[in-house]
């Protein structure tokens, strides 16, 4: 008979060696350029002195602060509801039809997500211009003759929100689906019984029973949100009518580094932006106790 503390040790030491690339990964490239980052905040990065909180009272003076953290609010808030409301939608439509055509379809949405965030930027430069986009008919019945008059009437929150739905949206797709599929088909079987509908099943049994995975989606898409990037800076390269180079925070952040190059106040900016992001999420989880066992 096996000795249970061996065994207990032998897990331990199981767990550690499947979790140390991870922790190694975790450490030299997530931890150490925050850390960095951290001190770097905390200098004058022109002649390497301790300059104390002088950067974060910098930052926290430009005029451009503000409007950014607004455009950045506005466009999670948008993105926030189109993917919780279409992903949580479509992952429950998909889940009511046959296997095999709800693979397809889950497959169908997941490509988009394979394209990278610079190569849908570029794509969506086409889709608005009524010249060449499939929607052209549209825009123009609208009266917007040119890419410039869609971005302004659509507004950029909105634009951006629609490039970051299309990039991500299929990824969630395929976890949210994998989450239904988990649902037990007792559960299932007895609503039947009992009488429920289609919708009723959809809304009052497997809505509630994947409401983890769906909150899971909305915290970690609101911390890439708040960090967005790449849209409004292509869009800003292909002409300043389109975005401006500090629209969003991090783009801020960018000018002070490579533009100023004042990394220290850069540096600020960032550690400012993660400390928002890790806050708002540490309301998120412990508001809706995500981790409690029901």
């Amino acid at each position: 008979m096996s000795d249970p503390a061996a065994r207990r040790r032998k897990d331990r030491w199981f767990i550690v060696a499947m979790l140390s690339p991870y922790l190694a990964l975790l450490l030299f490239f997530g931890m150490a350029p925050v850390l960095y980052a951290l001190g770097l905040s905390f200098m004058d990065t022109i002649d390497w002195v301790f300059w104390g909180f002088t950067n974060y009272q910098f930052v926290l003076q430009d005029f451009r602060l503000i409007e950014s953290i607004t455009n950045v609010f506005q466009y999670v808030a948008i993105w926030l509801t189109m993917m919780l409301v279409g992903i949580g939608a479509l992952s429950l439509m998909l889940d009511a039809l046959p296997d095999r055509s709800a693979t397809v379809l889950r497959t169908s949405f997941f490509l988009p997500g394979a394209i990278t965030s610079s190569a849908i930027v570029i794509l969506w430069l086409f889709l608005l211009d009524p010249a060449v986009s499939p929607y052209g008919s549209l825009f123009e019945a609208l009266g917007w003759e040119n890419r410039q008059q869609v971005v302004s009437h659509m507004g950029y929150p909105m634009v951006f929100s629609l490039m970051a739905y299309l990039a991500y949206s299929g990824g969630w797709i395929v976890v949210i689906g994998g989450a239904l599929k988990g649902i037990s088909t007792e559960v299932i079987e007895a609503s039947r019984v009992d009488g429920a509908n289609q919708f009723q099943i959809a809304i009052r049994i497997k809505l509630p029973m994947v409401w983890r995975s769906l909150a899971l989606m909305a915290i970690l898409s609101f911390a890439n949100g708040i960090q967005m990037f790449v849209e409004p800076q292509l869009m800003a390269l292909a002409g300043r009518q389109y975005s401006r180079p500090d629209w969003s925070v991090n783009q801020l952040a960018f000018q002070y580094a490579f533009n100023l190059g004042d990394f220290g106040a850069s540096a600020a900016m960032s550690t400012m932006l993660l400390a928002a992001a890790i806050f708002i999420s540490l309301c998120v989880v412990f508001g809706t106790r995500f981790y409690k066992m029901d």
